[in-house]
């Protein structure tokens, strides 16, 4: 059985930030994802699976322009299908993923991340190649910066319409340089000193609001069936995104309404 098929809701891996697992995704496919809620497609779930067990998918299946619900979910029935090859134990809920909730996505993405983590042999991964060409939402354009556009001329090119020659001058006295004044060292080491303790402590306030929120989740999860409307009130709030603004009535409903585009 593959390691970590069953790791545990308490587990570090479920307090690893958005930022965090968005750039392990996009470093190891090369790829521009910007959202969790992206992933919900399921296709660099795919790719992450191929670089774990090479070749356990075929990659020229999946759809990597996947915009509607039963394209989600055929990218992860190939994903299903890949976990029970390599005896993977995990069960993917499908129809969660593809919502493209926030908290759903985040999830799986910390326990794939964690898994991966215990069973990816390391080394480069050619995701491009892997990917055979095929375009994707986010794929990373290359740029060409000045150096490269200027190195590309021939070197006895000339400049179209050259502009004659200026009458020569007398020449000017040099304006003395203008000293830039430089911030004090200590204060610059002061300052990210604040920054850094204020980064920290921003992260475990996260961690910490996250794990109760992950609490009321499961706490929901245990009276879903049962059809408790309070429950299923504390259910709106915790699954909008944040494309939706969440309001409480006065008789204790909730409300939940896109957030108007500017």
């Amino acid at each position: 059985m593959a390691l970590g098929s069953n790791i545990g809701i308490m587990d570090g891996a479920f307090f690893v930030g958005k930022s965090e697992l968005l750039s392990w995704v996009n470093g190891l496919l090369q790829l521009n994802i910007t959202r969790v809620e992206q992933m919900a497609t399921g296709a660099a779930y795919c790719q992450i699976m191929d670089a774990v067990f090479p070749g356990c998918i075929n990659l020229n299946k999946v759809n990597w322009m996947a915009k509607y619900d039963h394209e989600y979910t055929q990218n992860f029935k190939l994903l299903q299908a890949a976990f029970d090859k390599n005896n993977v134990q995990k069960h993917i809920e499908v129809e969660k993923l593809i919502k493209a909730k926030s908290l759903d996505n985040l999830e799986f993405m910390q326990w794939f991340k964690r898994f991966v983590d215990l069973n990816y042999r390391g080394g480069d991964y050619a995701a491009l190649e892997r990917r055979r060409g095929a375009k994707t939402p986010w794929d990373v354009g290359e740029r060409t910066g000045p150096v490269q556009a200027a190195q590309s001329r021939p070197q006895n090119a000339q400049p179209r319409n050259p502009r004659p020659a200026e009458p020569s001058r007398a020449p000017q006295p040099k304006a003395k340089p203008v000293r830039e004044a430089r911030p004090d060292e200590s204060e610059v080491a002061r300052q990210v000193a604040e920054l850094r303790l204020t980064s920290d402590s921003l992260e475990k306030e996260r961690d910490f609001y996250f794990g109760k929120l992950r609490a009321i989740e499961l706490f929901c999860e245990h009276y879903e069936d049962q059809g408790n409307p309070i429950v299923m009130e504390i259910q709106k709030i915790l699954f909008a995104t944040d494309e939706e603004n969440v309001a409480v009535n006065d008789d204790g409903t909730v409300s939940i309404t896109p957030i108007e585009q500017a």
